[in-house]
């Protein structure tokens, strides 16, 4: 425990409140002057089930939780049952005695117990039972002295349209609870966060980055079907749609969902698909369409564990084969592999530019953890973003052309691109092969040039994706090879080891497909000891690796329970 950090859960049943509680809390220190990560597990259940919502709250910023908490707020037995092995010494579990049953024979130890009737509280003095979570949140504040002139700002924003009075009533639930714990336990609390000179820095999700650089890229077209942990993609982009012009539909099924996007890139508009595993298994199909007709689209897989429905609710990175062999045969497609908001925000836009520049799909990669996860970042740098729609023809080039072939051989492996309606540029576009024109061919001659031209843009493409790319200590003697929020792990497990005198650093894949054989082998060729870290039984990074590179990494740190690595998980299972 120290000033300046602080690690927090709030669990409960579903339906509790527990994630606008947390949402309260987290953008109250964010606007305090402090850096706030989030992670909300919860079950599949809507109604019952235990969920729970982790806060990292620190002078510095960090991208994963901890397993240690100093303070609990605990709405129901199983919270306390589950976690209290994880409160540390001096910590606190503020709970309702009425509510939550504890045996006769609890043992506390030297975890406080801050036992407040909340539900009494809630009921006598607001006749509201739903400002109980506001009481509890009030006592947090005040064990830690935390100011909490901006958390008025912040209701504001959360709440604003329900009215004022809803707005006084939690105020005065948090001064209430804050009252209670002055009186009875602040001084005696370990940990005090003084309010600090804001930032300015914004809090969301992985999910809203992609958005965010996908609305910079000039994006138009959404289709989706709701499917966790990728659904606030189809929400963000709902909610900005008409201050920037964007058609959003929330089709019937993942199949829809991929055919109007690949409709809407056929027809020159920027257009995205977000799903995870079971939503992009039906998209796959159509992903073949797309790169047999040389359309620009963009997809984004926020995987979740499987196989069929599996964990609907948590985290994985059990897709990295998938996202590179959907479809049948050898489509032509780049996947990119997304380890921080700051990544997806980059990636969502560059994404688009990628389409278009080589004409086929572009899948971005990344896991639950990161998707719904929430972050404190720095705005984003936009200054050197530059739409580039690749060989798009307009009519006054068409018009210097006397017979156009869409699918034209070039040296590159890219055709000019017309779109329906411009004059000069009709062709045929089929899911069968085709020759240049774009009717069905199956001669044997014109089948090799076409799959060979595919292929080349993949050739010429890879020069300009993200690298493998080495962060932390030259010359260390371990170092963790991985991928999307895993990353995040590996480095703060790097900081911890560095602390007992051992050096290590991570080795990050962001592109899976096409693969940088080359510049991946030189890396590995170097290092001591090589340890894979992802989240899924096979190792499948280990294996793509193996399969390109032809160096196996034989130590793995490896899970697969649903649940995101810690530092600590990766150090405790180091061979």
């Amino acid at each position: 425990m120290k000033n300046g950090a602080l690690n927090f859960l709030i669990g409960g049943p579903a339906g509790s409140g527990i994630e606008k509680s947390g949402q309260i809390l987290a953008l109250s220190f964010v606007r305090g002057g402090y850096y706030v990560f989030s992670n909300m597990e919860h079950s599949s259940q809507i109604r019952g089930g235990n969920n729970f919502l982790r806060l990292r709250i620190d002078e510095n910023p960090h991208e994963v939780h901890v397993d240690e908490i100093d303070v609990m707020v605990a709405l129901d037995k199983q919270t306390i049952d589950e976690h209290f092995s994880e409160v540390v010494d001096g910590g606190a579990i503020i709970y309702d005695g009425e509510v939550v049953k504890l045996p006769s024979d609890f043992k506390p130890g030297k975890v406080k117990m801050i036992d407040v009737p909340l539900k009494k509280i809630a009921d006598e003095e607001f006749g509201n039972p739903l400002v109980v979570n506001m009481i509890a949140l009030g006592i947090l504040f005040g064990l830690t002295e935390f100011d909490m002139s901006v958390t008025k700002s912040v209701l504001d924003k959360i709440w604003g349209k329900k009215g004022a009075e809803i707005i006084a009533m939690n105020i005065k639930a948090l001064e209430n609870g804050k009252t209670i714990a002055d009186k009875n336990w602040t001084k005696d609390f370990g940990i005090k966060m003084p309010k600090k000179k804001s930032l300015n820095n914004m809090y969301l999700c992985g999910n809203d980055a992609l958005c965010i650089g996908a609305i910079k890229a000039g994006c138009k077209f959404v289709g989706e079907y709701p499917m966790t942990p990728s659904s606030s993609v189809l929400h963000f982009m709902a909610g900005w749609a008409d201050k920037y012009g964007i058609v959003v539909k929330h089709v019937e099924d993942e199949i829809a969902a991929i055919n109007s996007v690949i409709g809407a890139g056929f027809a020159g508009v920027r257009a995205i698909a977000a799903t995870s595993g079971g939503g992009f298994a039906l998209m796959s199909e159509g992903i073949g369409l797309a790169s047999m007709n040389e359309v620009p689209i963009v997809v984004i897989d926020v995987m979740r564990p499987g196989p069929a429905t599996g964990l609907p609710t948590r985290n994985g990175q059990g897709d990295l084969r998938f996202m590179i062999h959907a479809a049948q045969d050898d489509p032509v497609k780049i996947v990119l592999l997304a380890s921080t908001p700051e990544e997806c925000f980059e990636m969502g836009f560059k994404a688009f530019n990628l389409a278009e520049k080589y004409q086929l799909p572009v899948i971005i990669g990344y896991d639950k953890y990161l998707g719904e996860g929430y972050y404190t970042v720095p705005p984003f740098n936009k200054k050197d973003l530059k739409v580039e729609r690749g060989e798009l023809l307009e009519e006054k080039d068409l018009a210097k052309i006397e017979d156009y072939k869409r699918y034209l051989f070039t040296e590159d492996g890219v055709s000019p691109r017309a779109i329906p309606g411009q004059k000069g540029g009709i062709h045929r576009a089929t899911s069968d092969e085709h020759n240049e024109y774009g009717e069905i061919c199956e001669d044997a001659l014109n089948r090799r040039l076409m799959v060979e031209k595919r292929m080349k843009k993949l050739e010429i493409a890879l020069e300009e994706l993200p690298g493998p790319e080495i962060i932390g200590e030259k010359n260390a003697e371990i170092t963790f090879v991985t991928w999307t929020t895993s990353v995040g792990a590996c480095e703060e497990a790097c900081e911890i080891l560095a602390t007992k005198d051992v050096k290590a650093n991570v080795l990050k894949i962001r592109t899976a497909w096409p693969f940088h054989k080359k510049e991946t082998l030189e890396i590995l060729k170097g290092l001591k000891r090589p340890v894979l870290v992802e989240q899924n039984y096979l190792g499948q990074l280990g294996g793509l690796i193996a399969e390109q590179t032809g160096f196996m990494i034989e130590e793995k740190v490896l899970k697969y329970d649903g649940r995101p690595f810690t530092a600590k998980y990766i150090i405790d299972n180091l061979k």
